[in-house]
């Protein structure tokens, strides 16, 4: 099936997808903000145009039917639910989630269902949504892949950061870690914008793609891109690369919607992108299953996926 249709057919069967989803207690003042006529959204969309000189995602017909209030919601940024055994795939995910949190994440990071999130609670007192977790299973295994502390000093560039979810996350875990923004549709740029100011992330940094060329070299530990590249074809995908290598960025997370590590073109192909990963001298140091611990888990938790971790020698040559 067509990836575009599958998308449309996620984001109308999401209305009926079992799950708690409300907007939440929000000031006036915020819906107000979370407005299609936003001044600034309007602008970041002339900004984009003007920069975009060709097409790069399939987000363009896609952009339009973010619903602004309910932006965690079941939609193109985080599918959340299945028609059967949803409940059951969530208690799954979540004992797993439990048994591996070796930093005790979950007792630092919490989730209000605020802007739609489908959530649920299993554990009295214990909201959770697949924000919540799958950010939590990222976070431990690159801590453990890394090696980097509660308390250490971690710079990341989140490239494709859709409304800011893991920098929100990773930002309210670590106190002493940094992380940038930048996305190349206009409305998530809006939206990080916003949500990361709305949840006091005070070392979080939003750039426009038209700003791309401010970012500083050497100021990033990582740099990661989770399931944006796989709707993004392999002319932007590889401007990315070659903006990493500009960067000296050592580390490269990547987590695809799909097995291998591919593009989704203009005309429906896909076409991997190895060669330019190897091109750029990023090494693929580990490829691990996001449930890798449990074949159980893996077959029936909350959207299994596989995680890729890249390092590149600062000092290699394009």
């Amino acid at each position: 099936m067509n990836v575009k249709l599958k998308a449309a057919l996620w984001h109308y069967s999401g209305f009926f997808k079992p799950g708690r989803s409300r907007v939440g207690e929000l000031p006036a003042d915020v819906i107000q903000y979370l407005s299609p006529d936003n001044p600034f959204l309007k602008e970041l969309k002339r900004r984009y145009a003007v920069f975009n000189e060709s097409p790069h995602s399939s987000w363009a017909s896609w952009e339009g039917k973010v619903n602004l209030l309910k932006f965690r919601g079941e939609n193109d940024y985080v599918s959340q639910t299945y028609f059967l055994n949803t409940a059951r795939r969530y208690e799954m995910t979540l004992a797993y989630a439990e048994a591996m949190d070796t930093l005790g994440l979950f007792s630092l990071l919490k989730e209000d269902e605020l802007f739609g999130a489908k959530t649920w609670e299993f554990v009295p007192g214990q909201r959770i949504s697949r924000d919540l977790m799958d950010s939590i299973i990222e976070i431990t295994f690159l801590s453990q892949a890394l090696g980097f502390k509660l308390n250490d000093r971690f710079r990341i560039l989140d490239i494709g950061a859709g409304y800011g979810r893991f920098s929100h996350r990773f930002t309210t875990a670590f106190p002493n870690g940094s992380a940038t923004c930048i996305d190349a549709v206009p409305t998530s740029t809006f939206l990080s914008d916003f949500y990361l100011k709305f949840r006091n992330c005070d070392r979080v940094k939003v750039v426009p793609l038209n700003h791309v060329a401010d970012l500083q070299n050497g100021t990033y530990d990582l740099a990661m891109n989770i399931h944006s590249w796989s709707e993004c074809t392999k002319q932007f995908i590889t401007f990315w690369l070659d903006r990493l290598c500009d960067l000296k960025v050592p580390y490269l997370f990547i987590v695809p919607h799909f097995g291998n590590l591919s593009s989704l073109e203009t005309d429906g192909a896909s076409l991997t992108y190895d060669d330019e990963l190897e091109r750029c001298g990023f090494k693929l140091v580990l490829k691990q299953r996001k449930f890798h611990k449990s074949k159980l888990v893996d077959s029936l938790g909350v959207f299994p996926a596989d995680y890729w971790l890249f390092k590149r020698e600062i000092n290699s040559r394009v």
